[in-house]
């Protein structure tokens, strides 16, 4: 990666979405023809499936976002405006498998969409810049594996700025999306290009470890965003040891058809862009 024309191709990928409303704007993105992950198939995707990878795009949109509330330890150290809000717009998550189906690296960052360069909620902001910790709704508190309702928040230490975003839809001077770091203060506004190719090459989002025996605070975090996933009627078996191979394998599973790419579901949930490399002869080679 690192070629400038590929990656004027992510900022391009937003070209044609109107932008001036932050929910259609994510749906656009995910499922509407020739824009969007569309686009990113069909232009950059056969760019990137080179050697011994393929590449595709794939979405989930999820007409119902599920909202979170902050923990009175919390709203005493920032009050807020409201008792909860929503956890975020967009998930974005980059993994690579190999031909077992096995999930060699994972990495993703939760993003708030905002129109412009403007906060408009101190809760949202509180929760993304400041909260410790926060609580989930009654069906990700009781899922199979949860640790019950109470999610910790990744530190600063451990990477909380790549794993909780602002993506903003017209940041100025340029007008095009950035993918703002937390806390919103420190003003690092990476490119929508920057934070993609980052996801893609390693250097970007808080790496994940699905298939840990001892799962931090983004672990449980990411298996909540993708427990949707697996609520969507699957069209192939779920393969893998993990939640994120079985959302790919069962929503996505066919790898080289990159027409086949979204999918769509009235579960409580995160909008969804998930990036996968498929590595088909990994394992043989080894």
């Amino acid at each position: 990666m690192g070629d400038p024309a590929m990656r004027r191709m992510y900022d391009s990928s937003w070209d044609g979405i109107d932008k001036t409303r932050e929910v259609s704007a994510v749906r656009d993105y995910l499922l509407k023809d020739k824009v969007g992950v569309s686009y990113l198939n069909s232009k950059l995707a056969p760019l990137l499936s080179t050697g011994e990878f393929r590449m595709k795009f794939a979405s989930l949109f999820c007409h119902k976002k599920p909202g979170v509330t902050r923990t009175d330890d919390c709203k005493a150290e920032n009050a807020g405006d409201s008792p909860g809000c929503e956890l975020g717009d967009l998930f974005v998550l980059f993994v690579l498998l190999d031909g077992a189906d096995k999930l060699h690296h994972a990495a993703g960052a939760l993003c708030q969409a905002k129109v412009g360069p403007k906060l408009d909620s101190k809760s949202q902001r509180a929760l993304y810049d400041f909260d410790l910790e926060f609580n989930v709704p009654a069906y990700l508190a009781n899922r199979g594996n949860s640790p019950g309702n109470v999610r910790k928040m990744p530190t600063y230490e451990e990477g909380r700025g790549r794993a909780l975003r602002y993506m903003i839809l017209c940041d100025e001077p340029s007008g095009n999306v950035t993918a703002r770091h937390a806390p919103w203060g420190k003003q690092f506004r990476p490119a929508w290009s920057s934070f993609v190719d980052g996801l893609i090459t390693g250097t970007d989002g808080l790496r994940v470890l699905l298939e840990s025996t001892n799962p931090s605070s983004w672990d449980h975090i990411v298996t909540d965003l993708l427990h949707v996933g697996l609520n969507v009627p699957a069209k192939k078996p779920p393969r893998g040891n993990d939640i994120a191979t079985q959302v790919a394998t069962s929503l996505f599973n066919n790898f080289a058809n990159l027409q086949d790419h979204s999918a769509e579901t009235e579960f409580e949930g995160v909008p969804t862009l998930m990036i996968i490399a498929h590595a088909p002869e990994y394992k043989e080679r080894r």
